[in-house]
């Protein structure tokens, strides 16, 4: 798995979770920090040398290495393994009646994500 995107897939479950926006945009500003780096480059930090990059923490730093390996990272897999709630048939009948716009926060507001990462989530 390419480490940037184990880092968006995470920001992504973090915020369908409904977690604090500081840590979606976390992991998005880690993703964006080591985007230009090779993913060969990045298996080869070590995580201590992986935080001196400006916007990598220690959780983000042990996602970066993991995928760079070739393994999907444990805090991705957790993310991915929770247990949606299930709708029940009068919830899953109501939402097919309803019609609305949108109404969304960005980064440009008090929300958390850039709006090109809401428009892909959207898609």
């Amino acid at each position: 798995m390419d480490p940037v995107t184990a880092l968006r897939r995470i920001a992504y479950l973090l915020e369908r979770d409904g977690a604090e926006s500081y840590k979606v945009r976390a992991f998005r500003t880690a993703a964006a920090a080591v985007s230009a780096l090779p993913a060969d480059e990045l298996a080869t930090m070590s995580p201590a040398l992986l935080q001196k990059i400006p916007g990598i923490g220690k959780t983000s730093a042990q996602v970066i290495i993991d995928a760079a390996h070739g393994t999907t990272p444990a805090y991705l897999e957790k993310l991915e393994s929770a247990d949606q709630p299930v709708m029940s048939a009068e919830a899953s009948r109501l939402l097919g009646l309803l019609q609305g716009d949108c109404h969304s926060h960005s980064d440009w507001s008090d929300g958390g994500s850039p709006i090109r990462e809401m428009a892909e989530a959207a898609m």
